[in-house]
């Protein structure tokens, strides 16, 4: 029987940055929503319809690609 143990280091651990969210109230339901994605005062789930209550949580940070360009038609931007 072998044994592996797995070591994490702070190298290996993903930069994360704190963001605030809804989340369901429901127990069952874990649905999420980021703030800036909701344009309700007071929005409801969209999975299940129960309210949804302001919260935080730690997502890992996204890289941002740069220099993107867009086609429009057949000219890009």
């Amino acid at each position: 029987m072998s044994t592996t143990t797995s070591i994490v280091t702070e190298e290996q651990k993903p930069e994360v940055e704190q963001i605030e969210i809804w989340k369901c109230k429901g127990t069952e339901c874990k649905a999420w929503v980021r703030k800036e994605f909701v344009t309700e005062a007071l929005p409801t789930c969209p999975l299940c319809k129960t309210q949804m209550v302001r919260s935080y949580k730690h997502v890992p940070v996204a890289a941002k690609k740069g220099n993107k360009k867009f086609l429009v038609g057949k000219k890009r931007f």
